[in-house]
């Protein structure tokens, strides 16, 4: 089997490597044009990463049974170099970028019709999960958008309950970024005044995409039912997915190591930050801390936002009765 690296560096060889079909083979122009896009946008912090994981590492098998997987490490920088915002790509986004980006996407295929796309950048950052609106703006809908005229689209949301999944997206900006206070504030029983909402998102991403359709697991059953929910996202049966151990660099770190993270200088830049924070979280030399798990609520606290979650999961399956995908 192929596997290709988590990271490839942006060399001819890397432009190589794209452009040979999932066995390994040059491409020899038997493309077939796609007839499904299935696109799962995350969202982060919902076993994302081992899904990507695990994708690659079943491309082959997948292929053979009709369906392609463009890896993440492909797709994702592609699509940030037209959806970054500020970026000329995306300000001055038009027909002929659309266009270019799409020539771009098509080149990173390995031939199948049923094309599987895996990338929670589409809706935005980390931080997204710590504004009152979950992702107030979806970064890669025009992306999202030009593929829906190629062909049909299929979306797919993980989602997690709101007490584990905010302190690990603040978890996750810590790596990057100096403590913001808002995103701290979202960590106490404040978040109760603007309780975050699954139901609105969805929404939100069914009036942004018409036309598309969208099935939604819960990261609780991912955890158990991986298999089932990866043959779900492909679509068929594509053959026993690989067991991949979880990544370590996502796991939440300890709320002594959050502290720490916290307490560092400011004015550090965005990569001194990122060395000095993966030290603290990942054990990766002196300063590494270990503790307690980072648990910032209140047990009531933690309670309602539980209800809040189980609310909402209800008001999916009542007004959109086949889009969660139900473990039996």
């Amino acid at each position: 089997m192929t596997i290709m690296p988590r990271i490839l560096p942006c060399t001819g060889m890397f432009w190589q490597v794209l452009q040979r079909d999932p066995a390994g083979k040059e491409r020899s122009g038997q493309v077939q044009p796609v007839k499904e896009w299935r696109i799962h946008l995350g969202a982060h912090k919902t076993a994302t990463t081992h899904v990507q994981d695990t994708l690659l590492a079943h491309r082959d098998q997948m292929a053979r049974r009709g369906v392609d997987y463009i890896p993440r490490e492909a797709f994702g920088p592609l699509q940030r170099r037209y959806s970054n915002p500020g970026h000329w790509r995306r300000r001055f986004w038009s027909r002929p970028l659309a266009n270019q980006f799409m020539r771009q996407a098509q080149a990173l295929r390995g031939g199948a019709e049923t094309v599987l796309v895996s990338d929670e950048d589409l809706l935005g950052y980390s931080d997204g999960l710590l504004s009152p609106v979950f992702y107030p703006s979806f970064r890669g809908a025009h992306i999202v958008t030009e593929m829906q005229k190629t062909a049909p689209v299929t979306l797919f949301l993980g989602v997690r309950s709101y007490d584990r999944l905010l302190p690990s997206a603040y978890a996750q900006m810590m790596k990057s970024f100096a403590p913001d206070p808002y995103w701290q504030s979202r960590l106490g029983a404040d978040v109760l005044k603007t309780p975050p909402s699954w139901f609105d998102l969805i929404e939100r991403l069914m009036a942004a995409f018409p036309g598309a359709a969208l099935r939604v697991w819960r990261q609780e059953d991912y955890s158990a039912h991986w298999q089932k929910i990866l043959t779900a996202f492909a679509g068929r049966n594509v053959g026993a997915f690989p067991q991949i151990p979880p990544p370590t660099r996502t796991t939440s770190p300890s709320q002594e190591a959050i502290h720490q993270a916290e307490a560092l200088d400011r004015s550090l830049s965005v990569e001194e930050r990122r060395m000095r924070v993966k030290k603290i979280f990942y054990n990766d030399g002196p300063d590494a801390v270990a503790g307690t798990p980072f648990r910032p609520y209140q047990s009531e606290t933690v309670s309602a936002l539980r209800q809040k979650y189980e609310q909402d999961l209800q008001r999916i399956a009542r007004d959109y009765p086949d889009m969660l995908i139900r473990i039996e």
